[in-house]
């Protein structure tokens, strides 16, 4: 008989227990469940490839390079300005004019084609000495005959070098060349200007100019994983100041990375349940692809009166999320989600009809089925009882 109080308080104690764990379960919908996988992940910027020839182009553009030996300094290009982008250079030793793209017809054609494969550029600035200052050349012909280099076998093998289009064929730089000439002969001293008729002079110059046009052309298709947008070539004084075309490097990387287009990614698709009870929590699959596959972020609203989901991410564009949820009330409601990529643009957004007719509360609940859930879950009171 001494024992039946103390059975009387640890019953209330488990049925108190038993109670807020029901309204937590209520209340956990403000909570979410989300699948984390690769959540952590990073996206890579995008390449820039830039390259030079003669003096003074390799020097002006020596802080993009990842080679301790030409630049002491150590590499400036890693996403360059919080741009998104990493800057890479390429060019032969000042002077000597040794190593990568050598003036040689044949190792400039293996080495163009090896670094394009390796880091994929969105973009390619070529520069060249030439008349200048900075002349920013809109043609490259597809030439058979070319000026001699200095090693045997002197002329381009293959030659042309494009078997796609006619001998003679001439392309365009896709460069923003008109922003490019603005840009500069507003911040800088330095005379800009579009060559629209001539051309780059038939040797190693006009040769890097096309193999870039040519590479944009090729990878200029909706469905390319490694889209370049934009490519050309710009002859830059001999003996013009090499700060000065510090500057002026730097001036136009910016006008190209404002040129590349930047779609948002597409609006996401939501599967799940479309019926079921207010209360319960239920997975909800989410998906966005980003057409240049940048990373994806989800920003999702369940209509129930609950917080927004808002920007969970980094995701892999096309990957499917998964979220958790407890509608708070019941009715009809829409699921509504939107994406926005790495670079903070935002797409449409995707919609899902639900209908959640009741709601599982227990405080509605039979005091007989409130009895039976306890002792289901906590068996000892069969003991206790």
């Amino acid at each position: 008989m001494q024992n039946r109080p103390l059975k009387k308080i640890l019953i209330y104690i488990v049925i108190a227990i038993f109670i807020g764990a029901g309204i937590t379960h209520i209340v956990g919908g403000y909570k979410i469940s989300v699948d984390t996988e690769n959540v952590n992940s990073l996206t890579e910027p995008r390449n820039i490839m830039v390259t030079g020839f003669w003096n003074p182009t390799g020097q002006m553009i020596a802080q993009f390079s990842t080679s301790l030996y030409l630049n002491p300094e150590g590499w400036k290009g890693e996403n360059w300005e919080d741009l998104g982008y990493n800057i890479y250079s390429f060019f032969p030793t000042p002077y000597t004019y040794n190593g990568t793209f050598e003036v040689d017809y044949q190792i400039t054609w293996d080495d163009f084609w090896e670094i394009t494969d390796e880091i994929k550029p969105i973009a390619i600035i070529s520069f060249g000495a030439g008349a200048g200052p900075w002349e920013i050349e809109y043609n490259a012909r597809n030439l058979d005959s070319w000026v001699p280099d200095y090693v045997p076998p002197y002329q381009p093998d293959p030659s042309p070098p494009d078997d796609t289009v006619p001998v003679g064929f001439v392309r365009h730089s896709t460069l923003p060349v008109q922003e490019i000439e603005d840009a500069i002969n507003d911040q800088t001293d330095i005379n800009a200007w579009v060559d629209w008729d001539g051309n780059p002079g038939a040797f190693l110059c006009e040769y890097m100019a096309y193999l870039g046009m040519w590479y944009q052309d090729i990878h200029n298709t909706s469905d390319d994983p490694y889209r370049c947008w934009k490519a050309g070539f710009i002859h830059v004084r001999a003996n013009i100041d090499v700060e000065e075309a510090k500057e002026a490097v730097e001036i136009t990387i910016r006008e190209v990375i404002k040129s590349i287009p930047n779609f948002p990614p597409d609006a996401p698709t939501i599967d799940g349940p479309r019926k079921g009870d207010a209360g319960v929590e239920y997975p909800y699959t989410f998906q966005a692809t980003d057409p240049e596959g940048d990373d994806v972020y989800y920003w999702i609203l369940w209509g129930d009166g609950c917080p927004a989901v808002e920007w969970i991410g980094p995701y892999e564009s096309g990957e499917i999320i998964t979220v958790n949820h407890s509608f708070l009330r019941e009715g009809e409601m829409t699921i509504t989600a939107r994406a926005k990529d790495s670079f903070e643009n935002e797409g449409e957004t995707g919609v899902l009809d639900v209908e959640m007719p009741r709601i599982r509360n227990y405080w509605g609940n039979p005091i007989t089925d409130l009895f039976k859930n306890i002792i289901r879950l906590f068996p000892i009171l069969k003991i206790l009882i």
